[in-house]
């Protein structure tokens, strides 16, 4: 028998606003009776962290990966597509906005003040809408203000009819073939399309991996917490209607992609794995062909799925469209483990929403 760790702080959806250090380790123990993956960090103790502590001897030739959660069947597997870009425009301006919007609230509240010092002001006048009269800056200020959620709302009808429109042309699934991958060496490979469209324009085929997030309820029984108590730092309280038990930590719900249809199992936009690192890329042509892609930055580990600790390897065909955006295709893969225990401090972390991908 050898004895194995696991311990993982996980960075929830938009982590940029939280401190690492006041989120607690996630740690669960057990027992392995059979071959043992080698141990594994990425990240480090004060920050976001994943780790398998293995005590005893590992078998150098394994290529267990464990039973593959449902979070790959309804959120990595198969064709997907990519929101409007109008949706990452605008929240940026959303910042720019609410900052004006701030400045023209003091501007107008120290107006006395400059005023009794003989300091002139400007946009101070009144401008009279129907039976009320309103600050200038405030007319000027408002649809400032309405501008972005207008984008927003035009951009998810957009993206609604695009969905539409794709799941009723879905494209037949390119054939893949794959050489034997283990972690750290090249993908080779080769990609057949049986069907191209009028409307694609290229086709590039890329790999990456990532950390999932850990199952919810995996999380709250290694804190020894009850799921229907306080939830610990970092998550949030449950959505029932939007989350599956065992699918994720459930910190990103509502937020991590736009509006979707709710008649496909885990939706049509790639969510971003928020720990992740991407292999090289290759352009082909649209009928298909062999590509060789480098292998990801840094030491990772190979596929291994469980409750808290799950590395996801995943292959991606990005087909380019004259009109309607890109089209994804994801592969999952299964990657064998190094010989000898990865370690990687330099791990990068994404907010975790779809508009924010770069594929």
């Amino acid at each position: 028998m050898v004895s194995v760790k696991h311990r993982i702080r996980y960075p929830p959806f938009e982590s940029a606003k939280l401190h690492a250090k006041h989120i607690p380790i996630v740690e669960h123990s057990f027992e392995v009776d059979g071959p043992v993956i080698p141990s594994f960090r990425l990240g480090d103790e004060d920050s976001w962290i994943v780790e398998r502590v293995v005590d005893g001897e590992h078998d150098t030739n394994s290529v267990y990966h464990g039973e593959t959660p449902q979070i790959i069947g309804k959120q990595r597997t198969g064709w997907y597509l990519i929101p409007h870009p109008i949706h990452a425009k605008a929240r940026r301006f959303i910042n720019g906005i609410v900052v004006a919007l701030l400045f023209c609230l003091f501007y107008l509240f120290a107006t006395p003040i400059l005023e009794s010092f003989g300091i002139p002001t400007f946009g101070t006048g009144k401008v009279r809408l129907g039976m009320l009269d309103y600050p200038l800056l405030v007319v000027i200020a408002g649809p400032l203000m309405v501008a972005p959620i207008a984008l927003r709302v035009a951009a998810n009808l957009g993206d609604l009819r695009r969905q539409k429109y794709f799941l009723s042309n879905a494209p037949p699934s390119p054939v893949i073939t794959l050489d034997e991958i283990k972690s750290g060496s090249d993908l080779k490979g080769n990609i057949s399309v049986s069907e191209t469209p009028d409307d694609w324009t290229g086709l590039k085929v890329s790999w990456r991996v990532g950390i999932l997030p850990p199952a919810r309820h995996k999380v709250f029984a290694a804190l020894n917490i009850s799921p229907n108590g306080q939830p610990p730092p970092g998550l949030t309280t449950p959505l029932p209607h939007h989350w599956d038990e065992g699918l994720d930590d459930g910190t990103g719900m509502g937020e991590d992609a736009p509006m979707e249809r709710h008649d496909v199992p885990g939706g049509v936009f790639l969510r971003p794995m928020r720990i992740m690192g991407k292999g090289g890329s290759q352009n082909i042509g649209l009928e298909g062909g062999d590509f060789v892609l480098d292998s990801p930055e840094g030491d990772w580990p190979g596929t291994l799925y469980g409750g808290l600790v799950r590395v996801h390897w995943e292959l991606i065909v990005n087909i380019e469209r004259k009109d309607a955006g890109p089209l994804l295709w994801v592969y999952p893969l299964t990657v064998a483990h190094q010989s000898e225990k990865t370690v990687n401090e330099n791990i990068v972390i994404s907010d975790g929403r779809t508009e924010s991908d770069t594929l």
